[in-house]
């Protein structure tokens, strides 16, 4: 007997409403748990349990690892995308050759060990870099071809798209002296004409995660930083959003920023049994068709 979808959310855009419905029907239909507020969310004993979770392949251990506590945002809402890096990252833990394949297959990137993963990370202490709150969803280490180590930090968005500025924020971003300009003009990477558009709040968390790696390549921790937005491929924002950012790049930096889809980061993933039945969990749990 399926359980009820639950309470959706009138004001959601149309992707979200779709992606909203989808986590609802997930719940009853595979989950088959109740829900809490909207269809989309677990209950407090549910999300304890961690059902937002893979139950295979270190996914909850990781988690548990990296958050002990429990956290309603976090671990009950099957919408919000915090729990995803967790899903879609954490079985390339010790998997140094599902690693690579990733690297290869999903980002483009032939990359090679010592490899470190690490979700929701920043590096510390947080003054030597941008002194604020911005971290990684997933940040991977490793080597090029030339043993040069190179940084990915990979920031994950589900239904997401840009944010409004908030009054402490507004100040450091207006101020040409802040950490955040200091390191744009220090990479020489960035276009000056236009650049005041990058605090725009479609392009400002692009922004943020890209200069928190280029921070890391000034301070000498990495010699290459590559920027990747995963993102559903019916999230058009931020398909509209990276081509936006890369207008106000120099040519040579281009390549370091990029874009892969739900869609393409799953279908790369394979090769035994375990593998294919992760794959196919991420893709019943997180893609769909938008209603015509």
């Amino acid at each position: 007997m399926l359980l009820n979808i639950g309470s959706q959310y009138n004001l959601d855009d149309p992707f979200k409403a779709a992606a909203r419905l989808h986590q609802s029907k997930y719940r009853a239909r595979v989950l088959q748990v109740d829900s809490q507020d909207y269809g989309n969310r677990l209950t407090d004993v549910d999300g304890f349990a961690l059902l937002n979770y893979y139950d295979e392949l270190g996914v909850r251990e990781v988690k548990r690892e990296r958050y002990p506590l429990y956290s309603k945002k976090r671990d009950a809402d099957l919408l919000r995308s915090e729990h995803i890096p967790f899903n879609m990252f954490a079985p390339l833990t010790n998997r140094t050759d599902l690693t690579k394949l990733v690297l290869n297959k999903a980002f483009g990137l032939k990359l090679s060990e010592p490899f470190q993963i690490k979700l929701e990370c920043a590096p510390s202490p947080s003054e030597k870099y941008l002194d604020d709150m911005t971290s990684f969803d997933t940040y991977i280490q490793a080597r090029d071809v030339n043993g040069e180590t190179v940084g990915v930090g990979i920031e994950v968005k589900y239904t997401e798209r840009g944010y409004r500025m908030g009054k402490r924020e507004s100040v450091r971003m207006h101020d040409q002296e802040s950490s955040y300009w200091a390191t744009a003009r220090q990479s020489g990477l960035f276009i000056s004409e236009g650049s005041d558009k990058l605090i725009d709040d479609d392009l400002r968390q692009i922004w943020r995660n890209h200069l928190l790696g280029l921070s890391m390549v000034q301070n000498n921790d990495i010699a290459r930083f590559v920027s990747v937005t995963l993102y559903p491929a019916g999230n058009e924002h931020f398909t509209r959003a990276l081509a936006k950012y890369q207008t106000h790049l120099e040519a040579k930096a281009r390549e370091d920023v990029r874009g892969c889809s739900f869609e393409h980061y799953i279908s790369s993933l394979g090769g035994s049994n375990e593998i294919d039945a992760w794959r196919d969990y991420l893709a019943e749990r997180y893609l769909f068709t938008m209603p015509t």
